[in-house]
Formats: C-alpha cells, structure tokens, sequence
C-alpha cells in the first residue's frame, strides 16, 4: 500500500500529491498549503513588473517576505537568471550572500556587501587583479586556443560520446572512462 497522500493547493484549488507542496520560506509559520507550481507562477508574475519588487508569501494571510536564497530554491534555475538579470552570486565560497549589481558592466567591479570579496560582474568571476576586463578577456582567449591545441594534439574523441581520452601508455585499446558511455575503441 503506497503513501501517495494528496492535498488542495489554497490556490489552484486542485488535489495534487503532498510532495509537491513546499515550505516556502523558512520564516512562514503556516502549513505547506501551496503547490510548487503556484508559487512558481506567484513569483514569476511579481518578478516581471518594473522596479524594486518584494515578493510576499501567496499563502492566505502570510505576509513573509520571500528573500533572493528562498526564491533561488523555489524556481528553475532559467527563471532566476531571467527574472534577475543583475543579481549575481558571491565568488567567494564560504560566503553565500548575493546582491544586484545595476551597473552592470559600466562598472565591473562588484564588492560583496556580506563578505566584502570583489568579483567581475561582466565575467562572473572572482575580481582579475591588476587587470582590465579586456585584459581578462585577452588572456581567458589565450588559454581556451592553447587547451584546444593540446586536446587536439594528445587526445581522441570517445567515437560514441566525444569525451576527450588522453593515452597514457600501454594497448591501444581504450574504454571510455564516462560510466555512462564505456565504450571500447582502438586508439589508431
């Protein structure tokens, strides 16, 4: 006998399983009232009005504010990106905090206002020290040719998955390291 117990979502007003109903922030003291998908659709719609938007909690009388982390958790990772085109994460591991950056690439350089780590808004990456981004960019082009040089020079394409196989020795004959791939091919 299955545990396949079904609830009314406050919203869309269908029974749908109970696994589809979320907490959706860690503030809210209600039940899980409200299925993913009409969260989804709450957030959505707010995100795509113009200026600063506070998105509250959909459910009943709830008036949590749903913060940047609960809505990261909560929605595809597309509809983030999209919805919030000038947010972007901290480069700094341990830190976890994000924030917008309306400057954009005016200013590339952004200051984690949690950490205070730099970062490059324009490519998303920790701040490149004692260089520009055209700098920056010069030099990523630099070493994409000379890694796409030496994988043409010392390796073959898997032929079932073109993962890229470096022969270290011995036979020719190579397996796939790709445990989803594993095929088997000569080397010549």
């Amino acid at each position: 006998m299955g545990n396949n117990i079904s609830q009314e979502c406050n919203i869309c007003v269908e029974k749908k399983s109970s696994k589809l109903f979320l907490v959706i922030t860690s503030k809210c003291k209600h039940d899980t009232n409200v299925c993913r998908e009409c969260v989804e659709k709450h957030i959505d719609t707010s995100l795509s009005g113009k200026g600063d938007v506070i998105i509250h909690c959909p459910s009943g009388e709830c008036k949590q504010v749903i913060e940047h982390n609960d809505v990261k958790k909560i929605v595809s990772h597309e509809l983030f990106e999209r919805t919030m085109p000038d947010f972007k994460w901290c480069k700094n591991s341990k830190c976890g905090s994000g924030q917008i950056h309306y400057q954009r690439d005016d200013a590339p350089i952004m200051t984690c206002e949690s950490c205070g780590e730099k970062s490059c808004y324009t490519h998303d990456v920790p701040w490149h020290e004692n260089m520009s981004c055209a700098q920056y960019e010069e030099k990523r082009k630099e070493s994409e040719a000379a890694t796409n040089h030496y994988l043409m020079r010392h390796t073959k394409p898997c032929p079932k998955c073109g993962t890229h196989i470096e022969k270290n020795g011995g036979c020719n004959h190579m397996t796939c390291k790709i445990r989803s791939c594993s095929y088997e091919f000569c080397w010549l």
